[in-house]
Parts: C-alpha cells; structure tokens; sequence
C-alpha cells in the first residue's frame, strides 16, 4: 500500500558513535578517560552544556529508544540526522522517518499500527531517558528543559497527525473494498428483480390474451 504521510523527506547517514562523553565540551572521549579508566565528567558534580549539545544528546536518546522498542518488528529508523538540533528539526526529522517506515514495511493495518505503537512508545522513553540523563550530568537547566519540552509537544502533535492519517487510509480502504464488494451483489440484485418482473409481466399478458380468446363470441355460418 502506498502511503505517505506528512509529506516530509527523510535522510539517513552512517550508524552513530557518539560515546556519552562526546557532548561534553572541550574534549574528546579520549581526554575525557584517565589512566585508571575512569571518566573524567563522572566525577563531576555539574556540566555545562550548549543547547545544541543537549539536544544532539536528547536526539540520539530518543532514537536509541525508538530502535530498541521496534527491535521486536525487525526495524529501526538508522541514525537520525536533522542537520541542525533545534526542536523543530529533530521533531520533523523523527517524524519523517517514522512515517517512513509504516510507508515502506506496513501491508495492512495491524501492521501499520504496530509500527506506530512501538514508535511512540520509544519516543516516550527515549524523551525521559534524555530528561534523565542530563539531569544526572546536572545539566538539565531551565532552558534545555524547556528545549526537550518543546521537542516533546512537537513529537506528539505529529504522532496524533500520523495516527488520524492512518484511520483516515485505512478507513477509506475498508469502505472502498466494501462497495466494491457490495455492487456485483446489488447489480445482481437488480437484475433479477428486473428479469422477475418481466416475467411476470409478460405471464399476465400472456394470460389475459388468452382469457380474451376465450371469451370472445363465436361466429358461425348456417350451411
């Protein structure tokens, strides 16, 4: 079944590498590990993080876990690149890719449903995941806060738009399939109504003709 949905285009790069470290600033993962091992922001009590970290961060939790909850369909919407970390973008982008994915790989409802379902339940979790983490880096300030809120609201108003697509598809299928299903019936109908009366009709000629013959008065000669 064709679908589109939305009417975004999606665009996937290379599998992700990004280690937790790399959206901290100045350093690289590298630098971020001493000799022993150990993780030089894990000792920290408080990071700072641009808003463009935070929400490369918060992108790559939500994707995380919408590949986890559709590892059950044998599905996985890659690595989500929005080009640019703004609310907006990484809503769209999510977005996109998940229509994407209900477009490409649903044959029917239930599976088109299913794939929503486990979309937007990773979504959900994906969006604490990142709440959670930043806050325990002790970087989920007023103002990142507010970005992942907006993020949120976004993800979700195109998930209820996603949703109202499908049932508006599916519906107009079902109805489609029903009145094709249903004419050959009527037409059917029709013209064995059409043909009984006919024939009747023609019975009731037929009989009144002969009731006429019948009745009519008989002429004769004298011989």
């Amino acid at each position: 079944m064709d679908i589109t949905i939305g009417g975004l285009s999606s665009q996937q790069s290379g599998a992700s590498s990004r280690s937790a470290q790399s959206y901290l600033p100045g350093q690289s993962d590298t630098e971020k590990t001493g000799n022993n091992g150990t993780s030089a922001f894990a000792a920290a009590t408080s990071v700072t993080l641009s808003s463009e970290s935070a929400n490369r961060l918060s992108t790559d939790q939500i994707v995380s876990a919408i590949n986890e909850s559709l590892s059950s369909t044998g599905l996985s919407l890659g690595n989500v690149d929005p080009g640019e970390y703004t609310p907006e973008a990484v809503a769209d982008r999510i977005l996109a890719r998940v229509g994407d994915l209900i477009a490409a790989n649903a044959d029917s409802e239930s599976e088109a449903q299913e794939i929503f379902d486990k979309a937007s339940e990773g979504i959900q979790r994906g969006l604490e995941d990142a709440r959670e983490f930043l806050e325990g880096l002790g970087a989920l300030n007023e103002q990142i806060n507010g970005n992942i809120t907006e993020t949120e609201e976004r993800l979700n108003e195109g998930l209820k738009s996603i949703e109202q697509r499908l049932t508006e598809l599916y519906n107009s299928s079902a109805s489609e399939e029903a009145a094709e299903a249903a004419t050959p019936a009527r037409d059917e109908q029709v013209l064995q109504s059409q043909v009984t009366q006919t024939a009747q009709a023609s019975q009731a000629y037929a009989e009144a003709g002969t009731a006429a013959q019948r009745n009519a008065p008989r002429y004769g000669t004298n011989g």
